[in-house]
């Protein structure tokens, strides 16, 4: 089941879209339910069945018991990194990464509470992000207690400076869950994921899962096939 709403934010300027995906059986009881935080959430929602309304978090997923919060960002590429890349190191003048802290704050301190309050979330938070979106999710990971864990679809990482890896290191837990997905099928080029991966591994973190496919690619039909993985392992007890 698949709802949505809309918000006036005046700090983002902007007029913010959030869809719900509500697991099977949400309205016969009255449990609570592990969240995910999706960005970039139009890369789900834009793709669902129209005719039943339903997310396809592939086969293995069918019977999870998450709510998927999807939030949807701006059209606009600039705007979009500025919301989602507080490490921004490219060209493009019209980025403004102190926007994204701005956001940040706003999907913890306001979306979220309104979100438990509007549906019954329990407190297993996780953030999960595709290309930059997991620049954004590694973020609210190491910056906000709230986040359980995070998972990461093709970390576009070549648009960050240096902060972006000490707050890692600096603001590092252990025990927050970390879920890796690359697809190789076009790309052969893995030397960033390839350090990503062994720097927050150095880490030592309790609990890891990398999703490394060579017949796979970094689209949303890629993504599509392994979100079941996700969603399986974080809610793994």
């Amino acid at each position: 089941m698949v709802e949505g709403f809309k918000l006036t934010v005046q700090k983002l300027k902007r007029i913010l879209k959030v869809s719900i995906s509500l697991p099977a059986g949400y309205d016969q009881n009255n449990d609570k339910y592990p969240c995910v935080l999706a960005f970039d959430g139009q890369l789900l929602f834009d793709f669902l069945d129209e005719k039943t309304k339903k997310m396809d978090l592939s086969v293995s997923a069918s019977h999870s018991r998450s709510i998927i919060v999807g939030i949807h960002s701006p059209k606009i590429e600039a705007w979009r990194m500025s919301e989602l890349n507080p490490y921004y190191n490219g060209n493009d003048a019209s980025v403004e990464p102190v926007l994204s802290i701005i956001y940040f704050d706003y999907i913890i301190n306001e979306l979220l509470p309104y979100l438990k309050r509007k549906y019954r979330i329990s407190d297993d938070i996780y953030a999960l992000g595709f290309n930059e979106g997991t620049i954004a999710a590694t973020y609210l990971q190491y910056h906000y207690s709230v986040i359980k864990g995070m998972g990461l679809f093709n970390p576009n990482l070549d648009i960050v400076n240096e902060k972006f890896y000490e707050d890692i290191e600096t603001k590092f837990d252990v025990n927050k869950k970390i879920y890796l997905y690359k697809g190789d099928k076009v790309d052969g080029e893995i030397t960033e994921f390839y350090n990503f991966y062994i720097r927050l591994e150095a880490l030592k973190p309790i609990s890891s899962k990398i999703d490394y496919v060579n017949d796979s690619d970094n689209t949303y039909s890629g993504f599509e096939k392994y979100l079941g993985s996700f969603i399986e392992y974080i809610e793994e007890k």
